[in-house]
């Protein structure tokens, strides 16, 4: 995989995640994932799978708009089996805008790939 097709998974990747579609958030996220959000404070807070697809579940089952896709791709790299991009997300949450500087680590696993760790920074 090229760093264009990186970038292109992980458009597909918001796509489907913002719009709270489960099953595919199940797959995509690797077992093991773990995402780290800092908050304005510094403050860090951590999620695993299990709470993640809890979180969309919950999202979907509320009945929510979907979020913001607007994205702003900074790098994108990738070798053999890891790749990594380096983006801006603007959102909306709590009724609040936000950006987010994240970071989205992608290894090749189990023959697909899959996100294996992300962090997140808000940028206001």
């Amino acid at each position: 995989m090229n760093s264009q097709e990186l970038i292109e998974l992980t458009k597909d990747l918001i796509y489907h995640a913002t719009h709270f579609d489960v099953p595919y958030v199940k797959e995509v996220y690797a077992e093991n994932f773990l995402i780290v959000n800092v908050d304005k404070e510094g403050v860090a807070e951590t999620m695993n799978k299990a709470q993640l697809v809890a979180f969309v579940q919950g999202n979907k089952n509320s009945n929510l708009e979907p979020l913001s896709t607007k994205t702003e791709f900074h790098y994108a790299v990738c070798d053999e089996n890891m790749g990594m991009v380096v983006i801006t997300r603007e959102l909306e949450l709590n009724g609040k805008p936000s950006r987010k500087f994240l970071t989205v680590i992608w290894e090749y696993l189990s023959g697909r790939w899959q996100v294996v760790k992300e962090s997140s920074i808000v940028r206001d």
